[in-house]
């Protein structure tokens, strides 16, 4: 019997660490392409492990020489932060007034913006255009940033509104309200401080929601000085017959540098927000 447990754990760390390096190895081949010479990246010859002599940092200079990356690399940071701060400015509230408060049309409204999520926004593409046209918000970078705030807004109401419902209990507000705060100090000085885990979670999924958003940058932007880097890497993509890898590689790297730092910064609350406990 003992022997059968230890077969049983035995093949069960087995199939963690064969899916670990699964899962692990393209991004590795993304890191490991990004660091070779244009030559060392497209030849079959070079090992997994490729050589010191074939490691460079060239890509990434050339990312910086060659393609403007930063400007694209500053409009993806100046869009993402600012759709982040303005969604939760307007998530925090709405999604309290969802879990607190009882007033007509409460849960029509809260099943259309939880509908949001689910739609498919690329059928929304030519009215959206047409709407930021209208109000000659294309190809700015205002434009962009309420086009992703709109976009991630849904998903800070409906998080937000779970941990406000099931996370903070009612009495909390109650004892505060006896202590002769307010409804709106109570929440302001007493429910937004525990929500800071909820409140980082959902910026966190904002921050890369809108990180990572292709369609609308890509609808309503076409000069390159309001492009983010997910479009511009599209681009880059396109730019030479013979495909440079290893500069591809390399922006994809910086790409994901951000989101990956902002989550290391905001993990300690990230799995409280998530797991529905207070800070």
């Amino acid at each position: 019997m003992l022997n059968d447990n230890k077969r049983s754990r035995a093949l069960l760390y087995a199939g963690i660490v064969a899916f670990a390096l699964f899962a692990i190895v393209p991004y590795y081949w993304v890191i490991r392409t990004s660091f070779l010479t244009n030559i060392a990246a497209i030849s079959p010859d070079t090992g997994f492990i490729p050589a010191f002599g074939q490691l460079t940092l060239e890509s990434y200079t050339q990312i910086w020489d060659r393609f403007a990356f930063v400007t694209f690399f500053r409009n993806s940071i100046i869009v993402s932060v600012a759709a982040t701060i303005i969604s939760l400015f307007f998530a925090i509230p709405g999604a309290y007034a969802f879990a607190r408060l009882d007033f007509p049309g409460r849960k029509a409204l809260f099943y259309t913006a939880v509908f949001t999520i689910m739609f498919p926004w690329i059928v929304l593409t030519i009215p959206v255009y047409e709407v930021f046209y209208f109000l000659d918000l294309v190809n700015t970078l205002v434009g962009v940033i309420i086009a992703l705030s709109i976009f991630v807004l849904p998903q800070n109401i409906w998080l937000l509104q779970g941990f406000f419902r099931q996370g903070i209990p009612e009495s909390i507000e109650e004892a505060a309200l006896i202590d002769g705060h307010n409804e709106l100090t109570a929440f302001l000085r007493i429910v937004l401080p525990l929500s800071l885990p909820a409140v980082a979670a959902a910026a966190l999924f904002a921050f890369l929601t809108a990180w990572n958003n292709f369609l609308w940058v890509f609808v309503l932007t076409t000069d390159e000085e309001v492009r983010t880097a997910t479009v511009a890497i599209y681009y880059i993509l396109g730019s030479d017959v013979l495909r440079e890898w290893n500069v591809l590689m390399a922006s994809l790297v910086l790409l994901v540098a951000p989101p990956v730092i902002f989550y290391g910064l905001s993990r300690r609350y990230v799995g409280e927000g998530l797991g529905g406990t207070p800070g």
